[in-house]
């Protein structure tokens, strides 16, 4: 599979991720519906509320920052170099994923679990990229 094929289905698979944060800046009833899923109704304050908005700011813009890394990893032509890249992409994306899964095999509050299901299928290309892409 060609690597740039691959960072851009990751890119994709990045955005996609990023869909209920970006929802829940833009709609209050998302941000309380993801609040209440993950803490309970105890933890709806207006603290509880800024420190939410906070977080969905810094890891969406993170989120898209990494996007447009991939995006402009396609314009490199060397073998080698996007080979490293995908390795890269996946160490990066392996930290993003790693709190969830941690959490998921404890118990404790995490992601929507279509979000981790994205993550782990972007990590799996990439991986797969880093071993056998094609210019």
């Amino acid at each position: 599979m060609k690597l740039k094929t691959i960072f851009w289905l990751s890119a994709v698979l990045m955005l996609l991720q990023l869909l209920p944060l970006f929802g829940a800046m833009i709609s209050e009833d998302i941000k309380t519906m993801l609040i209440v899923d993950a803490f309970g109704y105890e933890t709806l304050s207006e603290d509880a509320m800024t420190i939410f908005d906070t977080f969905a700011l810094v890891l969406g813009c993170v989120g898209l920052g990494f996007f447009f890394l991939m995006v402009g990893a396609t314009s490199i032509l060397d073998l080698d170099a996007l080979k490293r890249l995908s390795f890269l992409f996946f160490v990066v994306m392996g930290f993003f994923a790693l709190p969830d899964l941690v959490n998921a095999f404890s118990g404790k509050p995490t992601a929507p679990l279509p979000v981790i299901i994205l993550n782990l299928v972007a990590l799996g290309l990439l991986y797969y990229g880093s071993k056998k892409g094609t210019v």
